[in-house]
């Protein structure tokens, strides 16, 4: 059972939705809401009409010898993909009680700016791939992970670094009204799912290792990152979404492949501590 369709408007772009994501997208369980994927250059984003914000997005993150660098752009932009009834304006989100919320990326700009370019990067300032995150992790741990998978060294012998990151729900969340009458739910926490093949062939899953990240919006800034890793089935068990569809069951155990826990003093060469390259930024902090 998936609960997804392609917006219209992206179906001229579905041919490279594969290139987008690793082993498929994600696999919507949820039958009373449904994804709804729109696909950009050089990202994709599964928006939910009943939440008003993606509930995934995907990117994929390589080396280059030379990097693009345009100026960040000031504005937000509503996406005229959307049906009127799913927009929710561009403004920024304000405060909520005594909390400062953010016009939240899924899909950092800057990952993609210097990957794909300035059309490509305006995308990204889309609404659409917008979710109402907390100052304080905006410009705290949630940066610092974005900005290590980006860092990401590309080597020759390794394949591109792939994340899918997101929003999870309680069972009854706070709202944010916004100026058009809309009402957004904010997220309890963040995920966040990094792919990192270490040996062809690529996509095979034991030539896979696998690090996700459950980060609450009240995580205090400098709080190092391991002490956010979960293993995979929490996250989709969360969330109502199964990653890596194209994996069959039968052929690998796929959550097996996630890292529950991290212990920088114990890194065991070839182990999926070292190989995995965000784990290695990790260990040298």
């Amino acid at each position: 059972m998936d609960n997804t369709t392609v917006h219209p408007l992206s179906k001229d772009l579905e041919y490279i939705l594969d290139l987008l994501l690793f082993k498929g997208r994600p696999e919507n369980r949820d039958i009373d809401r449904e994804v709804v994927v729109l696909i950009n250059h050089g990202f994709t984003v599964g928006f939910s009409p009943a939440r008003l914000q993606p509930l995934w997005a995907a990117y994929r993150v390589a080396g280059s010898d030379r990097d693009l660098g345009f100026d960040r752009p000031h504005l937000y932009y509503e996406d005229a993909r959307l049906d009127p009834e799913w927009q929710i304006g561009s403004e920024t989100f304000g405060r909520h009680g005594d909390i400062q919320y953010h016009v939240g990326h899924m899909v950092p700009n800057e990952a993609i700016n210097r990957q794909f370019g300035r059309l490509a990067q305006m995308e990204t300032f889309f609404m659409s791939n917008m979710s109402p995150q907390r100052g304080s992790l905006n410009r705290g741990v949630w940066l610092t992970l974005e900005n290590m998978i980006r860092n990401i060294e590309d080597t020759p012998d390794k394949d591109h670094v792939w994340a899918i990151v997101g929003p999870i729900f309680s069972n009854n969340p706070d709202q944010i009204d916004r100026p058009n009458g809309k009402v957004v739910p904010i997220p309890e926490a963040y995920y966040c799912i990094t792919v990192d093949p270490f040996r062809y062939p690529w996509d095979r899953p034991s030539n896979v290792d696998i690090v996700c990240f459950r980060i609450p919006q009240a995580a205090e800034s400098g709080t190092s990152l391991e002490t956010f890793i979960v293993d995979l089935n929490r996250i989709e068990n969360e969330t109502n979404l199964k990653f890596f569809p194209a994996w069959e069951d039968d052929d690998d155990d796929v959550a097996s492949r996630s890292i529950v826990t991290f212990d920088p003093s114990e890194i065991i060469r070839g182990a999926p501590e070292s190989r995995h390259r965000l784990l290695a930024q990790l260990a040298d902090e």
